[in-house]
């Protein structure tokens, strides 16, 4: 038995941090009922950046839906109508988990906010995610991941030292993180429900997230004084911990403790480097980076990169090749951690998943469900959660209060 199953979700999320996060809630078995707009569906549908899904939007999705959506049941409802909103309260008054992401304020004026359906159904658990938080002076301001990593500061230490050009990271830090968290609370919400009897109200907000994963230069920065700004693949903290230049390429190499350095040295052939006083511990490398650098990249450029990878790992020094995105799917360890997936789509047939980044009493999660179709499941799930009959469903349909994807 999955560990959530039993569970179940009324998902009004949209775009990219909710879904996520409903996604990772499916895929620990929770049945999850994501609510979209009829005829238009999730924001997601039209990210798209691959040919094969461009002629797919609205009513299969873009390569962005694909990829946070699957473990779900799409139902169609019309949030607008009076209609709509009473299918969702009556939802809700089956769910275990409400989550949305609707701009500050919304959700109250549709009467599906925290209070109005906690009210009703005092074991509800209640999660909403926001850019900025559920107070001060941003709290009704609508926010987007790239708005998040510049104000968060993610952008200010992103880059090449010689750039003053802010650069995003190539990961949605935001929205990924802010999905992740909310899991964690939900969880943790859950648990706490088993024991009380009574639902809570979560709010994760995206800037927090993003700024939580900056803890390592909190102290830093407001108690030390210090400046952390750009530094390439570099680490302020730690050195050398960073891609280097090799005769083909780059690679990646982290010794992060002295041994680990005093082990790299020994390999290079270069004992005079674990010998001088200005690498002899960690904070003194840092001081003199570049000096260190210069005379490992000296080393490294006279060998290929496939060619230290195979000495390093030998002998257990953490390194990595700088892989594309493409190297990155076929890696045998990614493969092995069963991280490669595919899942049997209705019109697309096969379409490839990144799984769940956890594995229970040694297996990894299935995939359940591909990504809905928009409105798949609207008539089953009217049928099995609300009880209607197809002489109802047909009514809503024809008032297109919901929508179905025949």
């Amino acid at each position: 038995m999955a560990a959530l199953d039993g569970i179940r979700i009324l998902d009004l999320t949209h775009g990219v941090a909710g879904p996520y996060a409903t996604m990772l809630l499916g895929d620990l078995g929770a049945d999850v009922l994501k609510v979209e707009m009829p005829g238009r569906g999730d924001a997601s549908r039209y990210m798209n950046v691959s040919t094969r899904f461009e002629s797919q939007i609205p009513r299969v999705g873009g390569d962005y839906f694909m990829s946070i959506n699957r473990n779900k049941r799409s139902v169609t409802l019309d949030l607008k109508s009076e209609q709509g909103r009473d299918l969702a309260r009556a939802l809700a008054r089956h769910a275990d988990l409400v989550v949305q992401n609707f701009r500050p304020g919304v959700v109250e004026r549709l009467g599906l906010g925290p209070r109005d359906l906690m009210a009703a159904y005092p074991r509800l658990i209640y999660a909403s995610l926001s850019a900025y938080g559920s107070v001060g002076p941003l709290a009704s301001q609508p926010g987007m991941d790239v708005a998040i990593q510049a104000r968060s500061g993610v952008m200010s230490i992103t880059g090449h030292e010689s750039s003053d050009d802010p650069i995003k990271p190539g990961v949605s830090l935001a929205d990924f993180s802010g999905g992740a968290h909310l899991v964690i609370a939900t969880l943790a919400a859950l648990l706490q429900r088993a024991t009380t009897g009574q639902g809570s109200e979560i709010h994760v907000s995206l800037l927090d997230a993003t700024v939580s994963m900056l803890s390592n230069y909190c102290v830093a920065v407001l108690d030390g004084d210090a400046d952390i700004t750009k530094m390439g693949s570099g680490h302020p903290q730690l050195a050398p911990f960073e891609a280097v230049p090799t005769k083909d390429g780059h690679i990646v190499i982290a010794p992060g403790t002295n041994h680990l350095f005093r082990e790299l040295c020994r390999v290079l052939a270069r004992p005079d480097l674990a010998a001088d006083e200005r690498f002899g511990s960690n904070p003194r490398r840092v001081r003199n980076r570049r000096a260190l650098l210069h005379e490992l990249e000296l080393e490294f450029r006279q060998r290929t990169t496939a060619e230290w990878l195979a000495t390093l790992e030998l002998e257990q020094i953490p390194c990595a090749p700088v892989n594309s995105l493409r190297q990155a799917y076929d890696d045998p360890q990614l493969i092995a951690n069963g991280m490669l997936r595919e899942v049997g789509h209705p019109e697309l047939g096969k379409v490839s998943q990144l799984g769940a980044p956890y594995r229970i009493d040694g297996d990894v999660l299935p995939i359940r469900l591909p990504p809905p179709i928009l409105g798949q499941h609207t008539a089953e799930v009217l049928a099995e959660v609300l009880g209607l009959s197809p002489a109802q469903i047909a009514e809503l349909v024809a008032a297109n209060v919901i929508s179905t994807a025949e």
